[in-house]
């Protein structure tokens, strides 16, 4: 590919070569090192490629070989450019557009972003725009280790990130920890804190990295019990406490709650029939602004829009600031329907189960199920609970207790008969 495009910026031509010795004119061109390509041999005459530069040199060759070229065709950009000489306007053109590339090669037009499950590209966007990294930002300006460090900063899930460019593109891949417990604070922000439950629970593990344990496996816990303690007593030699050791806790613990679940809906519900009208707008979307083409509105009381977006690019990774918007509208009608007991119960159960699905990305484990879907009159409903295995626990400032020294309160008791 990149010999293809060398090529066509140096301007090549093809030949057709007779004479008396052409074989020993395609031995001295090689011993000459003289490129020659795609040689075909066509009744009782050659044919080949060769550059422009190469053929310059021939003169010699077919002299002493008594050899002749007839020139077949000519390729190239230098060809080209000879050809549309005598058109300064679309000379001048051509060389406006090649500046334009040039300079618009010098900004970002495309920010991806890939990896993110639990956090929109929306969301991610709008904070890379507040840390001043957004659409049509110079390359100069762009710090991808800064960049990383940001997304790392300023997003708790994120534990990894990475951020490269590649031609107009921002390419960013980050990877989230959906499992961690959202609740607890980052140990570095309170000082010395403890961990205390934040629901009703029965402890199903604990693992303690730091702190002092207050609860074990199977220990039934209320919100704002003390789980883990972060003051650790320190022991003299006849047994007393003598001080105590502050910390901030750091543990996985994991408890058996109930999750309460609770939803109904009517069984009279509107559904949407398209008619098969529908109606095509376009619109052009320049540097972030939005340019829309002139034509007739579709005039449908009700539809619904599917917008396609084609960004303009050269290339895999040569975007232009420029999107190509096509904008479908389709008619629809609204129906009355009803649904049946068993279309009903259906829907309840999907509904469930999407709910048991976003738990599941929380890091929870369902254990039992005990929601009960009941069909009464217009009305179908589902509620019950769900007992699950889930992190628990919630973040506090230790209290800092002073150990008071034996004799201490004798010498304070002197001090202030004195």
């Amino acid at each position: 590919m990149i010999a293809e495009k060398i090529k066509f910026f140096q301007g090549y031509v093809r030949v057709r070569l007779t004479g008396y010795a052409p074989e020993r004119f395609l031995n001295l061109t090689s011993s000459r090192n003289i490129l020659i390509w795609d040689l075909q041999y066509r009744e009782e005459h050659y044919e080949f490629c060769i550059s422009i530069r190469g053929f310059r040199q021939l003169k010699p060759l077919l002299k002493k070989t008594k050899t002749r070229l007839l020139i077949l065709e000519k390729h190239g950009f230098p060809f080209w450019l000879h050809r549309y000489r005598k058109r300064k306007l679309f000379a001048a053109g051509v060389t406006l557009c090649l500046i334009l590339l040039f300079v618009m090669s010098r900004f970002i037009w495309s920010i991806e972003i890939e990896g993110n499950g639990h956090r929109t590209d929306d969301v991610i966007l709008k904070y890379l725009e507040s840390v001043d990294v957004y659409h049509g930002i110079a390359k100069s300006r762009l710090d991808c280790s800064e960049i990383e460090e940001l997304l790392r900063s300023g997003f708790d899930d994120i534990i990894w990130a990475s951020a490269k460019i590649q031609g107009t593109r921002l390419i960013i891949s980050i990877q989230e920890n959906l499992i961690a417990n959202q609740n607890l604070e980052k140990p570095s922000d309170l000082g010395p804190s403890d961990l205390v439950a934040d629901k009703e629970a029965e402890i199903y593990s604990i693992l303690t990295r730091q702190g002092t344990p207050c609860v074990e496996k199977g220990s039934v816990v209320k919100p704002g019990d003390l789980l883990v303690e972060g003051r650790l007593p320190i022991v003299g030699d006849s047994g007393e406490i003598v001080s105590y050791q502050y910390c901030s806790t750091d543990a996985d613990i994991l408890g058996i709650t109930l999750h309460s679940y609770e939803d109904s809906f009517s069984l009279e519900y509107e559904d949407k029939i398209r008619t098969g009208n529908t109606h095509n707008s376009y619109r052009l979307m320049a540097f972030q602004k939005q340019l829309k083409l002139p034509g007739r509105t579709h005039g449908f009381a009700r539809y619904d829009t599917v917008v396609e977006e084609h960004p303009l690019k050269l290339g895999e990774n040569f975007y232009l600031p420029f999107v190509w918007c096509k904008e479908q509208a389709f008619e629809y009608r609204i129906q009355r329907k009803t649904y049946t007991e068993e279309e009903a119960r259906q829907l309840a159960e999907e509904k469930l189960q999407e709910f048991c699905k976003k738990l599941k990305q929380k890091g929870v484990q369902i254990l039992e199920n005990h929601v009960i879907i009941v069909v009464e009159g217009e009305v179908c409903r589902a509620a019950g609970d769900l007992k699950v295995i889930e992190p628990i626990g919630t973040r506090q400032a230790t209290e800092i207790t002073e150990v008071q020294q034996e004799g201490q309160h004798t010498d304070e008791s002197d001090r202030d008969n004195d």
